[in-house]
């Protein structure tokens, strides 16, 4: 079904092209900010060839003509799914979000809500498909959750659509985001598999934007970080200081102990990064980094650089587990505190939050919290081909032990 898309809330839905390994790639997003889209991480980013560039985001469009206005991309903030050959598994479309900074905000048009943990129901599916020939598509479906996975199946509307939203009008006669389009079986009318806004997908949405709504510089060096203290929804001002520790590469530090849970987002290098005993998320974009999410469980994101990512099981009033995603060659996990003669461990293969399984390290010790952490999409294989190493040592200024775990490919 085609429908205008000069009239809210189909304004609010965007025709997206870019170039990516050298070739333009159209998809589909929606405005859920004036100047934030929301759309698919595929579509902006590739295994294959990296981030796209030239990017495009169009409202109002139809068969090539631009009703209200285009922008280009500021910035892009996405997750690194793996799609080899263009092929996304239903684990990676778990995360298949992403979302476009404008150059310039769409005042003049409503935007669309974001709700999480909707169960299956009726929807409507919107974008841009190839088939339709530059039309805008709305797609009435009923989606069910699935069992195994934060997916939707649905009806695919075809290539073209990814990005483009799952959507429920609610009690209050707003159009609010359920989840967006990944992939497909197969073409148009194949089962399509569509993302769902989680809790957590929800969260890194909001930092995202928090992030760019904020002051271009904070604290100390001119260095950007975004804080949200999500057991209150408010975004936070940082307080930055230069880090003197003894880490090269570190430029500055954030610590905040606090019990409330926080999503911490640095998008320059040479961060130190301590939170408290919320569950936490921290995430950074590239150089050297140290991020140390307290206890209670954490969601650590490594950027392009080297980073380190502590758990410190040393003085430890409460259970820690840390999940670590983007743990790449160059990275490394220290666990404070953890011997290999006082303590227990095992490992086990996939375990962690649905849509970050993998390998997971569970320790403990008489007296002791337990501590688990977990590699995504790693698993007891890595321990054995080598691209994995963990080694056992004793900090020479502080007298600690520790346990290290390394990414060697």
């Amino acid at each position: 079904m085609s429908s205008n898309p000069d009239v809210y809330p189909y304004d609010t839905i965007a025709y997206i092209t870019d170039t990516i390994g050298g070739q333009t790639w159209q998809g589909s997003g929606v405005l859920i900010s004036p100047d934030e889209v929301l759309t698919a991480s595929h579509v902006v980013y590739s295994s294959t060839y990296g981030p796209a560039s030239n990017i495009s985001v169009s409202f109002g469009y139809s068969s090539g003509t631009v009703g209200i206005g285009s922008a280009s991309a500021v910035s892009v903030h996405y997750n690194t799914i793996q799609d080899p050959g263009d092929i996304i598994t239903a684990a990676q479309s778990q995360i298949d979000y992403a979302v476009i900074h404008l150059s310039q905000p769409f005042t003049g048009i409503g935007t669309m809500g974001l709700e999480a943990n909707f169960p299956g129901g009726p929807v409507d599916v919107s974008g841009y498909p190839a088939a339709s020939g530059g039309q805008l598509d709305i797609s009435q479906q009923y989606v069910t959750l699935q069992l195994a996975y934060t997916l939707f199946d649905g009806s695919s509307i075809g290539p073209g659509s990814s990005g483009g939203p799952v959507w429920i009008t609610g009690s209050n006669g707003q159009p609010y985001v359920v989840g967006l389009v990944s992939s497909a079986a197969g073409g148009v009318g194949s089962v399509g598999f569509f993302t769902a806004i989680t809790t957590s997908a929800f969260n890194q949405i909001e930092a995202w934007v928090a992030q760019d709504d904020a002051p271009s510089s904070s604290g100390n060096n001119n260095t950007p970080l975004a804080v949200v203290d999500t057991s209150t929804g408010q975004a936070l001002t940082p307080v930055t200081t230069p880090y003197t520790g003894p880490v090269s590469g570190l430029l500055n530090q954030y610590i905040s102990i606090t019990s409330d849970s926080l999503n911490i987002t640095a998008t320059t290098p040479g961060w130190f990064i301590h939170s408290g005993s919320g569950e936490d998320a921290i995430a950074v974009s590239s150089g050297t980094n140290v991020l140390d999410g307290g206890t209670g469980s954490n969601f650590l994101t490594g950027g392009s650089g080297a980073d380190t990512f502590f758990l410190d099981d040393r003085q430890a009033t409460a259970d820690v587990w840390d999940t670590i995603n983007n743990f790449h060659a160059g990275d490394a996990a220290t666990l404070w505190g953890v011997t290999q003669a006082g303590f227990n461990m095992s490992w086990a293969n996939n375990q962690g939050a649905t849509g970050y399984l993998g390998l997971t390290l569970h320790v403990s010790a008489a007296g002791a919290p337990n501590a688990a952490l977990t590699l995504v999409g790693f698993s007891q294989a890595d321990l054995q081909n080598g691209r994995l190493s963990v080694s056992f040592g004793t900090d020479a200024a502080s007298g600690s032990p520790y346990m290290y775990v390394t990414e060697n490919r």
